[in-house]
């Protein structure tokens, strides 16, 4: 059974926990005092149903940005590598071949 979102004064609200979620673990963090207040600002001005969908939602774009760099990290040391850049470009070349088969 799906429930409806609920509704706040900022408008619609989107629920947290659902009977496929994961779950929930506490955690304990220290902020500097304008971090706690721009949050709880944000929460009040309605950007965020509560300072933890915030807090988790911040830290899941940033480990986002960590996953792409890592992986932008990867494709420049294999674009350094001559032996994979070879085998690229004969892939491409094999791909090139291969698209131009049946065109008229």
């Amino acid at each position: 059974m799906k429930r409806q979102p609920t509704q706040s004064a900022g408008g619609p609200t989107r629920r947290r926990r659902t009977g496929t979620a994961e779950p929930l673990e506490k955690m304990s963090f220290q902020l500097r005092a304008s971090v706690a207040d721009a949050i709880r600002a944000v929460v009040k001005a309605g950007e965020a149903p509560s300072a933890n969908v915030f807090v988790e939602e911040a830290v899941k774009e940033r480990l986002r940005d960590r996953r792409r760099e890592r992986v932008y990290a990867a494709y420049a040391e294999a674009a350094q590598d001559p032996v994979f850049m070879a085998e690229m470009a004969e892939t491409e070349r094999v791909f090139d071949v291969t698209i131009g088969d049946g065109a008229a």
